[in-house]
Parts: structure tokens; sequence; C-alpha cells
């Protein structure tokens, strides 16, 4: 914004100018007399982000927050102090200038468990106006909404879900049988960002082998799972030459079953539980998604790829040490991991996850569960406008300070920040899925662990679906039934 003001002054200075040139007799010491004259810089006002709001002063009422016990995820919302890191201070910036905007203080209260836990519903049923926010683990955040124990996010007052700072999908895929939306996610949260899964390629192993970058790939819609499959094929290598592929050697592919797997089934454009249908219907085994199983599972059962079927992390996997030592050409992660690589010797790039044909229309990059989502109890319901007034002005700088700031952290690799990755980021986080039968384990029933068991040699793909579908169905129809029910009462 600062360079357009400066180029609209020095346009308004020519057009000042011009007519001095342009007239007869002369003009020197008018000249001079301009050229010597003090400038006046034209200083423009930035537009106020949350201009939208109504003001209000909330006279020092405590927002209260119930988090998972994990710094990773108290951080999310809550900074004490400026430390000089870049999302840290983001996140202070946003909460400081909402308590000061609407005179509220924002307090934390951390749970008893580090990943999830119910600590919250004892205080919900037992009627105690405790929280006003309640950020846990998705899977058991939806569970307070199957039990009827949060408000819904439709009848907010302030919060507008249309908007892009509330994600999109994620606003259809949580909304319910009864209408309603009792959990919900979007630039409130830069960890919702950190978990959609990307891909990476080691950019130094493609300059040695004088590949093209896959950027312009994309860009075209023709970085497709054919395409990658053959990278894989073609530059996996047994760099020591004893006939297997070892930890010595270059693999195309390296991946973790609770990464790869999963996000080849929403790659295929399938889903769990498929929202255009009017009974939730599972999509789980389609021709696509077979499609996808037989190409992405020869590729796991081929020497070109390793994955890590143990290490019951992500984060922990030894799959990131594999590609960060320049041992893989291609690693799938969620954004989050991405911190842990920023220090590796060799050059990385983001790119989404290919698609499974070149006729499908987007890279469906899954979201995965393992994030904050949010809820607001029902018992909170006397301060609900209150509550969404904050809620929006959240999301509303989320997007203005948090989002923008963890992109620099994102994009950071060793040299300097990637900006063909930038590019990139916009098209992975256009198309994220969040999967109510993913997110929501009594609508997904058995298959909420997707391809993760496949990989882990549980069964084939024709007989693991058979073997969970009348369970799932059954675990399905009676959360249905529990919102058409209270939905009647």
């Amino acid at each position: 914004m600062k360079r357009s003001v400066r180029i609209a002054c020095l346009l308004a200075a020519l057009l000042m100018v011009m007519p001095l040139a342009s007239c007869g007799g002369d003009t020197t010491a008018e000249t001079e007399s301009d050229t010597t004259a003090d400038t006046v810089a034209v200083e423009t006002e930035p537009a106020d982000p949350l201009a939208g709001l109504p003001e209000a002063d909330y006279e020092g009422y405590d927002f209260r927050l119930n988090i998972r016990d994990n710094d990773k995820w108290v951080n999310d919302q809550i900074a004490e102090e400026m430390t000089g890191e870049v999302v840290n201070d983001a996140v202070f910036k946003r909460n400081t200038e909402i308590m000061d905007r609407y005179k509220i203080v924002i307090s934390h209260t951390r749970s008893s468990h580090a990943n999830s836990d119910a600590d919250a519903k004892a205080t919900i049923t037992a009627g105690d106006d405790a929280y006003d926010l309640i950020t846990n683990h998705p899977r058991q955040l939806h569970g307070y909404g199957n039990e009827g124990l949060a408000l819904d996010w439709h009848k907010f007052k302030h919060v507008d879900l249309t908007q892009a700072y509330w994600d999109q999908d994620a606003a259809k895929s949580f909304t319910m049988p009864d209408g309603g939306l009792y959990c919900m996610i979007g630039d409130n949260s830069h960890c919702s960002v950190g978990a959609t899964f990307a891909m990476l390629f080691n950019k130094d192993l493609f300059d040695q082998h004088q590949l093209d970058y896959p950027y312009e790939s994309v860009k075209e819609g023709s970085w497709t799972m054919d395409s990658f499959l053959n990278i894989c094929e073609t530059y996996s290598t047994d760099l020591n030459g004893d006939g297997t592929m070892g930890d010595d050697d270059l693999y195309g592919y390296v991946t973790h079953h609770w990464v790869g797997p999963i996000q080849a089934f929403y790659a295929s454009g399938a889903r769990v539980i498929d929202k255009n249908s009017d009974n939730y219907a599972f999509n789980v085994y389609s021709e696509r998604s077979i499609t996808m199983y037989e190409r992405y599972f020869g590729l796991l059962a081929s020497p070109y790829s390793w994955i890590d079927a143990e290490t019951s992390s992500s984060f922990t996997g030894d799959h990131l040490p594999l590609f960060q030592e320049g041992k893989a050409m291609f690693v799938d992660v969620n954004l989050l991991s991405v911190e842990f690589l920023r220090e590796m010797d060799f050059n990385f790039g983001i790119i989404p996850w290919p698609k499974l044909e070149e006729t499908d229309k987007e890279y469906w990059s899954n979201v995965d569960a393992g994030t904050n989502l949010f809820i607001v109890p029902i018992t909170a319901y006397a301060n609900q406008d209150l509550i969404s007034h904050i809620l929006e002005a959240m999301a509303i700088l989320g997007r203005e300070y948090v989002i923008p700031a963890y992109y620099d952290v994102a994009l950071k690799t060793r040299d300097s920040r990637d900006e063909e990755s930038a590019e990139m980021l916009d098209i992975i986080l256009a198309n994220r899925v969040f999967d109510l039968g993913y997110w929501n384990i009594e609508f997904g029933g058995g298959y909420d662990s997707h391809f993760s068991e496949l990989a882990r040699g549980k069964a084939d793909f024709a007989s693991w679906y058979d073997g969970k579908l009348k369970s799932a169905e059954t675990r399905k129809e009676k959360v249905i039934n529990q919102y058409l029910d209270r939905a009647e009462q």
C-alpha cells in the first residue's frame, strides 16, 4: 500500500510540473522556487480490518478459553509477550488489539491431557458457566456436539461464516442433520493451516538430475499421480550397489502411515461421508478410491518408496530424517512439520499432492484431525453475542496478522523465502478437505483411520471396507438420530 501511495504522489507532482514546462516566458524563478519548497508527504491511514464490526466496551470481561495441555496448541491461541518469533508476535498483536479495542481480558486454562480429554464435559453437564470457548482435539470436540453440549455457530450474531477467514469446507462438512453447526475452525487458528497435508521435493536433487521443478506442472494442472510415480521410479537409486534399498540409498518417496495413505484417499476426490447426499452416505469404496489404492499401494510395495509403518506420530517418524538427509526426492507432511526441516542442508519446495487424473479440477489436500477445533459450550448461552463478536475479530485479525506470519515460517528454507512455494501454498489452502467422517468418529465409524490400517498390512481394501461397513452404518445412524431427536424437542 505504501508503494502505491508513493506512486500516486509522484504522479501528482508531475501533473503540477507539466503546465509550467509548457508555458512561454521565463519560468526560471518559479521553477527554482518550486524545487526548493517544502514537500508534504501524503499519508493515508491503513484500512481498519475490524471496521465492519460494531464498537463495544465489555468492561473487562474475562474471555475464558479451555485448551489442551500442550504448548503447541496453547501457542496457537495465546502469546504472553513479544519474543521476536514471528508467529508468537503476530498472535500477541492480534490478542492485544482485541483486548484493547473491546476492553476484555483473554485468559486460558490448560486441560488435563496433551492430546485429548473430556474435562469440560463435567462443567457443562453441571450447568457451570466455566468457559466461553473450548479448543481440543477435533474428534473429542465433535463428541461434545454429538451430545448436545455446544451452541450452533449458524446462530451467532456477529460471525459471518460466508467470509474467507472461516473455512468454507468445514462449515459445509460439519453442518449436522438438524442444520446446526456446533464445531468450527478458521483463521483464528494457524495450526489449522499447519495441519494441511502437502508434498515437499528436494530441489538440490532435482537440480542434480536436471529435472524441472514441478511448479509449472501444478499451475498447468498436469501434476498427476502418473508424473509423480514416474519420477519416483526413474530416480530411486541403489547408491551403495548392494542390491537392496536401505538407509544409504536414494528413494523416490518416503512417508508416514498417518500421512501419505490418508492423503492418497483424499487426492482421489473421495471422502468418508458424502455431504451431497441426504443420508450422509459413505463414499469410501468407489471407482476413484480403488484406482488410487491400486496406484498408490503399488508404489508402497515397490523398492522406490519407504513408509514408516510403526512410529505413532508423524512428527517423529523416520521418514523425516531420510528426507532431511537428502535420501528421498519427495516426502509428504502436514505443514507443521516443515519447521522441523528448515535447518536441513538441502533446499526444498512445497507443492500440492498430485491429482489422480489430469482432468481433475483441483488438488485436494486433507486437513489432519490432529489440530485445534472450537466449540462454544451451551453454558455460555447468555454471553453468546459477546463471544461471537470476539470470535469474528479473532478470525479477521488472524487472517490479517497471524496467517501471513505463519506463511513466512512455513516458506523459510535454508537460503531464503521460496516465493514459488508461496504460490503453491495458496493453491493447497484453497482446496482443503474437512471430512466429517474423518473428524467425527461417530459418523466415520471405523473408516476414520482410512488407509493407515491398510498401510500397516491389516487387510486388502475390499475386505477392510466390507468388514467395517455394518458397524459403521450402525454408529452413523445412531448419531444422526440423536441430532434429529434433539431438534424435535
